[in-house]
């Protein structure tokens, strides 16, 4: 290992590789030599952390729009043996609990060192990958998997959903309008610390939606884990297939979420809800007018405004 003008090669976690690229982006003399594909790549990797430390070589460079044998050559070019070794420096990354702090501080550093005109507005980017977003979730969201979903939301005896902190939103949003359609929906929402004992109610022929996005939060996948050993069944709704969520469930939905953003970009998992809410009324007809109409007569006559 050699050290030179305050970086290491090879680099030995994100943070050096992160110097490394700033220093090759600025010209520094003593910097790795990339090409500008090389570099434009090592930068993506960077900018969206969690498929670089998830998927295979193949579908990493499928969504980098290059060739695996480019994976190969960037980590030889930093000095690694291999695709293996490049990767590992992403995965000891997303294990370490500093996960929007560390990507906060590398987005903003690699927009500062990277050249505008190539880039573009902050703001424009933060639109253009959330098309891609949406685009790419509705490619992979087979109909099949739609409709076995909707049929899951609309036979269930009872359904819970559940999702905590940046996920807390969707599962409210999802619940609350699950009961304009049918009843028997519970929003688990941690109050009192009850979330366990709550899932001791299921038993089979019930459904558990779980809404989770890396970095997991453990009370989700504990109260999942727990539905299904008392018999219920896990629809998970998550930003990548080989989350915790996803190896433990029955059917998995990804929304998919990439792009420049410091935290989870959350707006291909709304309209997957919406997705799944609409498809759920079509399939219902006027089973679903007639239950919209008693929560909205519930409603008038206690004047909630």
């Amino acid at each position: 290992m050699t050290a030179t003008a305050g970086f290491e090669m090879p680099p030995t976690s994100i943070a050096a590789l992160q110097a490394l690229a700033i220093a090759a982006r600025r010209g520094e003399a003593q910097a790795p030599k990339l090409t500008p594909g090389a570099l434009k790549l090592l930068e993506q990797l960077l900018g969206a952390p969690e498929p670089a430390a998830t998927l295979s070589i193949s579908g990493l460079a499928e969504r980098n729009g290059v060739n695996a044998s480019s994976l190969t050559r960037l980590a030889h070019a930093l000095e690694l043996s291999g695709f293996k070794a490049l990767q590992a420096l992403f995965r000891a990354d997303a294990a370490s609990g500093a996960f929007y702090s560390t990507r906060a501080e590398r987005l903003l550093d690699l927009s500062h060192s990277a050249a505008s005109e190539a880039r573009g507005p902050q703001q424009q980017q933060l639109w253009d990958e959330e098309s891609i977003n949406l685009a790419r979730t509705l490619e992979h969201l087979s109909e099949k998997s739609l409709a076995q979903a909707v049929q899951a939301l609309i036979e269930a005896r009872r359904i819970h959903v559940v999702g905590q902190r940046a996920c807390f939103a969707g599962a409210h949003y999802l619940a609350y309008y699950l009961g304009y359609l049918r009843g028997d929906v519970r929003l688990v929402d941690s109050l009192g610390g009850t979330n366990l004992e709550l899932a001791r109610e299921l038993g089979e022929g019930d459904l558990v939606v779980g809404i989770a996005y890396r970095p997991e939060t453990r009370v989700s996948v504990d109260y999942c884990q727990q539905a299904q050993e008392q018999g219920a069944r896990l629809l998970a709704l998550t930003n990548h297939p080989a989350s915790r969520l996803a190896e433990m469930a029955w059917l998995t939905l990804v929304a998919q979420a990439q792009g420049p953003f410091f935290f989870n970009p959350m707006g291909s998992l709304f309209v997957t809800l919406e997705t799944l809410l609409a498809c759920m009324a079509h399939e219902m007809g006027a089973d679903a007018v007639a239950s919209i109409r008693r929560r909205e007569a519930m409603i008038a006559r206690w004047q909630v405004e």
